[in-house]
């Protein structure tokens, strides 16, 4: 074929949610994702004759996925949604008004008419010292639909034409009775009971390759030594006590290799290396496993390579030819394949295509393999273009699941005879082109360094925490007896835990994954018969704490503080933090705040905060209180309703569709180079709904007169 080949992975990816002393999952997101993500993604291949996929399981995904099959396990969820809503306390409903609205609201939740219905009951957005009042407002028959329509908004759209209960369901919407639960739960079960052999049989025709990573999904580089984040963050700040442990990162290896096997029948030809995260003694550990191929992320070649100028103005690859290709990684006469994703169409259709129209979403992805095709004819023979992304979270954002935008592209590659979708080992099996790599850099698919999991303060912690754990298990087990004491360790070090450290990302379940980590470690000591130290009892998380911006200011600004966007360029080159919202965990938020620009000139501090008004009823119930802590704490507090301003300084605020502040240095006793602390409460009545940053607080330096010149010699 005279074309492409295509290589699609979709990485399935859950931690391990069980409390392995108490029996008790905490967190429901194995059995949501089994009933909306995982059979649909593979069955859908049904009716695309040709088309092929690569689905790596996670083990510690499998485990669990085993484990719910038959809805007999111990869940807080399900333990509050089986309870008849008169039976709930306080607490529980609590916990029920709080968490069973964490789905997407457009997309999930507003299609079924009274789930939105009592979604705006409950407040799109609620002070949370408010809850306690709300839970009176509900009656038992509110409460047994939200119980009922949370777990029906995460069934797949495709079931409810195939199972005549949910057809049942759906049409009475509303009034559901306890019986009713018996119904929806019959569905789930009979879904997820028919996962694995889905994936077995399109496995065993050949339809879909099947591959796994290290159990608890760690990050192995990490795992053989924390200085391995050294090479992409040489000034990184790492862990008092360091953790280097190679006989672990080779254990998660072996052992995700043998539960694949021990479920498929087979052991896996590949492996998606957790957050694609890479290193030499990494491959090398792989290799030794038997590992035939590996996929990561095109920066990691880039790096690898040395590779300067990598894409275009236009988001184009400069050299094609050096990322489409497999390159054979080769040590002390053993060798490993590995493929590198195409990060722009990946990340394409995990975060931008959502918010398109389905079929031009397609048309975009497909006229870009086509330029890709184009890009790389006649330099070499079978190029293979690898998009490998999340295969679970990004469907919330599509409409219908993503199943419309997946069927369009599906049959665009159908039809076009010079496209060809592949499995990675047959691929292999026929390439012809390989590139050679000596060296493999450090890092991961994300900004290929380490940093979400180590060099914050939270993340060095939990690593410490970990490393001390481990010694003591050493030495009170040196000959691995106490199966559960090590199992816990192994899941103490999965990346998920460190993933929700730091401020990079932050869920309304930051507390349960801090928690999960430290029972974790708490359990090594229960299950040796020892006291469980104080320290694994005190949050790792903290409140007040420096958040770090997504950029930082790179020039002077001078904003009209009118209320809206003047001009495209009154805001270039500001700083930047993103909104974080109070999202689920593994899920994007709906963000109230959406984000905050800051910066300055010789003589004022300048913000300007962006919202999303979709879900805000009524603009004129809101106020905006910003806090300023130079010397002193300074606060502004602007009242939507009548535009009146209460500030402890002079301050210029105006709000329109965005809104907008300055205020000089000087009103804030703060010199040339002295900080100011910020924090803005978006409130309701007086009382808070979301906050920026949503922990801790934004730190300005104030610039000296230098400032432009100095961030242009860096």
């Amino acid at each position: 074929m005279d074309g492409i080949y295509i290589s699609f992975l979709w990485h399935m990816h859950q931690p391990y949610y069980k409390n392995s002393w108490t029996g008790k999952y905490l967190l429901p997101w194995v059995l949501l994702h089994g009933t909306k993500d995982y059979y649909d993604m593979a069955s859908m291949l049904k009716d695309f004759p040709g088309m092929k996929q690569n689905f790596n399981f996670v083990p510690s995904l499998l485990e669990q996925l085993v484990d719910y099959e038959n809805l007999d396990v111990k869940d807080t969820y399900l333990d509050v949604f089986r309870k008849h809503p008169e039976d709930l306390t306080d607490k529980d409903k609590v916990f029920l008004l709080t968490n069973f609205f964490n789905a997407n609201w457009d997309n999930m939740i507003r299609p079924f008419p009274r789930y939105y219905e009592l979604l705006g009951k409950r407040g799109f957005y609620y002070p949370k010292d408010a809850i306690g009042k709300i839970i009176g407002y509900f009656s038992d028959d509110e409460i047994r639909d939200i119980q009922m329509l949370f777990y029906l908004a995460w069934i797949d759209p495709v079931f409810f034409k195939t199972y005549e209960g949910l057809q049942y369901l759906g049409k009475k919407g509303r009034a559901f009775s306890e019986e009713d639960k018996s119904i929806l739960q019959d569905v789930q079960k009979d879904i997820l009971k028919g996962i694995i052999p889905l994936y077995r049989d399109l496995s065993s025709r050949g339809i879909v390759e099947m591959s796994t990573s290290p159990f608890y999904h760690p990050i192995i580089p990490l795992l053989i030594d924390n200085k391995a984040a050294r090479e992409a963050m040489p000034g990184v700040n790492l862990p008092d006590r360091l953790f280097a442990w190679p006989e672990d990162a080779s254990r998660q290896i072996s052992a995700g290799a043998k539960l694949f096997e021990n479920i498929f029948g087979s052991r896996p030809e590949g492996m998606w290396p957790p957050e694609g995260s890479v290193s030499d003694e990494a491959l090398q550990l792989y290799m030794e496993q038997g590992v035939k191929w590996l996929a990561t992320d095109e920066d990691i070649l880039f790096e690898s390579l040395k590779w300067g100028a990598r894409r275009d103005g236009g988001g184009w690859l400069i050299n094609p030819e050096v990322l489409f290709k497999p390159y054979r990684y080769e040590k002390k006469d053993n060798h490993i394949c590995v493929v590198f994703r195409d990060q722009s169409l990946s990340d394409l259709i995990s975060f931008h295509y959502q918010r398109m129209d389905p079929r031009d979403a397609a048309q975009d992805c497909l006229g870009r393999l086509r330029k890709i095709r184009d890009s790389v004819k006649g330099k070499i023979k079978k190029p293979l273009v690898t998009i490998a992304m999340d295969g679970e979270n990004a469907w919330e954002g599509y409409r219908n699941d993503g199943r419309d935008f997946l069927s369009y592209l599906y049959e665009g590659i159908l039809r076009d005879s010079t496209m060809k979708s592949v499995t990675i080992s047959e691929y292999l099996k026929t390439a012809e082109d390989y590139g050679s790599l000596y060296h493999c850099f450090a890092g991961s698919w994300i900004g290929h360094n380490f940093g979400i999991w180590i060099g914050h303060n939270e993340d060095n912690i939990g690593w410490s925490l970990l490393t001390q754990t481990r010694k003591i298990l050493e030495k009170e087990d040196p000959e691995h007896t106490n199966k559960m004491a090590w199992e816990s360790v192994y899941i103490a070090e999965g990346s998920d835990w460190f993933w929700w450290y730091g401020d990079e990302h932050s869920s309304e379940s930051d507390e349960i994954f801090d928690l999960l980590f430290r029972e974790n470690l708490a359990n090594v000591y229960r299950y040796l018969g020892k006291e469980v130290p104080e320290i694994l009892s005190i949050p790792i998380i903290t409140k007040e704490r420096e958040a770090r911006p997504t950029r930082e200011p790179v020039n002077f600004l001078k904003p009209v503080i009118d209320g809206r966007v003047t001009n495209y360029f009154e805001w270039i080159g500001s700083g930047f933090i993103e909104g974080k919202g109070h999202g689920s965990a593994m899920h994007d938020a709906v963000s109230l705040i959406k984000g905050c620009y800051y910066g300055f000139n010789e003589t004022n501090l300048f913000l300007r905060l962006d919202l999303d008004k979709r879900f805000m009823e009524d603009l004129q119930e809101f106020s905006f209180e910003i806090a300023l802590i130079g010397k002193k704490e300074r606060k502004v507090h602007f009242h939507v309703r009548d535009g009146s301003v209460e500030s402890d300084v002079p301050a210029e605020v105006a709000f329109g569709d965005i809104l907008e502040l300055a205020v000089s240095f000087d009103s804030l006793g703060v010199a040339k180079k002295e900080k100011v602390d910020i924090w803005i409460s978006l409130k309701m009545n007086e009382m808070i709904i979301d906050r920026m940053p949503q922990r801790g607080y934004l730190v300005v330096t104030a610039p000296s007169e230098t400032f432009e010149a100095e961030m242009w010699y860096v």
